[in-house]
């Protein structure tokens, strides 16, 4: 069914739409989806983003936005739920931006480098957690690429900056010995002030580009940067895992573990209603109980060790061998 809609987008000719792509009803829904999204109601997020296909199946916005529900979902969870549906719908976001591109206005060209950009960075997070990292390394720079090539039709689209910012970023740290030798520039700063940029400007990105920051402020080691703005995210969107993550290892590499133990516990209690593949289970698990032996707390620690030693069996082999080094250590508990 997808292939023939592509094939009837594909046919019909290219024209001028009288309303521009992006309207405020549009942003709404946007935000709607992205709330349900932060409190991890999946189902929520994907019935508001079809809303989108649904109304104007022309626009790749819905299938962008629903491909990033699911690329959530896995990363979430930590597992590969649906690759053949994830790429279709951002084959489908590429289809539809250069059907529009042929025939739009600067603004609508813009968003359309905009949505290509995010396409391929999702590609590049996908590669990243579940494929490979040349791959991933490779799309980030195409992703790169487009979002340059709509700050030069309209650098007042701000939401570019988020995908340009989070890739000036995360360039300069994995650049390594590529940077100390001069090939590759430390960007790190100005893709801290583009990202802050889309944090305060942006149409639709502002918690997009929050999100990126309070990772690259556990990994600058700024620790009550991510703590406080983590707990500002957590206010609003209480329901996900998202920033309990950042906050549980700002904590812990801070040196708070009384702190650090009380998220992971939390994220423990949440992931044991719902395990998954186990993946995040033995992540929480493993930190938490590092976190009770440098509290010499012998009883919590124990009492973790007992739960982790009834779950061993029901971990999947491969995700024992993901979690090798960290597994082995349990298992010696």
């Amino acid at each position: 069914m997808r292939q023939l809609f592509l094939i009837v987008l594909i046919l019909l000719p290219a024209s001028l739409t009288a309303q521009p792509m992006l309207t405020p009803e549009k942003i709404d829904i946007l935000r709607a989806g992205e709330e349900a999204l932060l409190n991890a109601r999946w189902t929520e997020a994907y019935e508001t983003y079809r809303t989108l296909c649904a109304e104007d199946g022309g626009d790749p916005l819905g299938y962008l936005y629903t491909a990033s529900v699911l690329q959530a979902e896995m990363i979430d969870r930590e597992e590969n739920l649906d690759k053949d549906r994830f790429f279709g719908l951002l084959d489908t976001v590429k289809v539809l931006c250069e059907k529009k591109l042929l025939s739009c206005t600067a603004r609508d060209s813009a968003l359309c480098y905009l949505y290509l950009g995010h396409g391929l960075g999702n590609k590049a997070v996908w590669e990243a957690h579940f494929g490979s990292t040349l791959s991933a390394i490779s799309l980030g720079l195409k992703a790169k690429g487009q979002y340059q090539k709509g700050l030069k039709i309209d650098s007042t689209l701000y939401d570019l900056y988020m995908g340009i910012g989070s890739y000036h970023y995360w360039k300069s740290v994995k650049a390594g010995i590529l940077r100390s030798a001069g090939i590759f520039k430390d960007d790190r700063e100005k893709g801290i002030a583009e990202l802050k940029l889309a944090i305060d400007s942006s149409l639709f990105s502002r918690n997009a580009a929050r999100s990126a920051l309070v990772w690259i402020y556990v990994n600058e080691k700024e620790y009550e940067k991510a703590i406080s703005l983590s707990w500002e995210m957590l206010e609003e969107y209480p329901g996900g895992n998202f920033f309990l993550w950042p906050l549980a290892e700002a904590y812990y590499k801070s040196g708070d573990y009384e702190n650090a133990a009380g998220v992971y516990d939390t994220l423990l209690s949440r992931l044991k209603k719902n395990p998954g593949n186990y993946y995040n289970v033995i992540e929480v698990v493993y930190y938490l109980y590092d976190c009770y032996d440098k509290l010499d707390d012998d009883t919590a620690k124990e009492e973790t060790a007992q739960y982790y030693r009834g779950i061993h069996n029901d971990i999947p082999g491969t995700i024992r061998r993901k979690q090798r080094s960290k597994v082995s250590f349990l298992k010696r508990i």
